[in-house]
């Protein structure tokens, strides 16, 4: 296991974090594997101090569990988590959709368009694909011009990368999440609020099946 180490003192602890949940996110990090703080504190090269303050703020935000006497407990997925995530993400998709079909020009449509064909470009990296494709439909949601519904998005894509990345290790096609964007924005065009939200939602119940099916709890 090998992470990035820290430069400055002040952000021993902000970097021991960012790189813990990362590899967490990624699945570099195993669901339901322990870590232990000497091997984590040598491969950040930090103390003990600042560590333990990132295992903390990670342990309040549920990504691991202290176990007494043995290590550190990465949070594995279950069933009920996945269900959650995806019941939040396909309830605020749909009222993106709904809030962005009026707002819509050619513009706008020139703009989602040049988005998506950044993707493409993505198809051959994983990583970079998954956060690519958050960040397609974060832009839409910001295109909605609801800052509220927005922010709420924002602050769960840590939860959405995490499962997209548990599908991508679960078989997830890259070229078919490609074509289902492509589908998304046929309806944006046509300015067509069903056809668009059932791109959507086919698009999520996609990923969310994929994972299901691979799911060991």
């Amino acid at each position: 296991m090998s992470f990035l180490k820290a430069e400055q003192p002040q952000l021993f602890k902000d970097h021991a974090y960012k790189e813990i949940k990362k590899g967490i996110i990624q699945h570099i990090v195993e669901p339901g594997s322990m870590l232990y703080e000497r091997s984590l504190s040598d491969s950040l090269g930090i103390s003990r101090t600042p560590l333990r303050l990132a295992l903390q703020q990670l342990e309040l935000e549920g990504w691991i569990q202290s176990v007494p006497r043995k290590g550190i407990l990465v949070k594995t997925i279950n069933r009920r988590d996945v269900d959650e995530v995806f019941q939040l993400r396909k309830a605020n998709e749909v009222l993106v959709i709904e809030l962005l079909i009026p707002l819509l020009d050619n513009e706008t449509i020139y703009q989602i368009e040049k988005m998506d064909k950044q993707l493409s470009d993505f198809k051959e990296d994983p990583i970079k694909f998954v956060y690519y494709d958050t960040s397609f439909h974060l832009f839409l949601a910001e295109l909605s011009q609801n800052k509220r519904l927005y922010q709420l998005i924002e602050n769960l894509i840590d939860h959405f990368n995490w499962c997209g990345f548990a599908a991508l290790k679960t078989g997830l096609s890259l070229d078919k999440v490609y074509d289902e964007h492509k589908l998304i924005i046929e309806g944006l065009k046509a300015r067509n609020l069903r056809q668009t939200t059932d791109a959507v939602l086919s698009h999520l119940n996609n990923t969310y099946s994929t994972i299901i099916a691979n799911l060991t709890e």
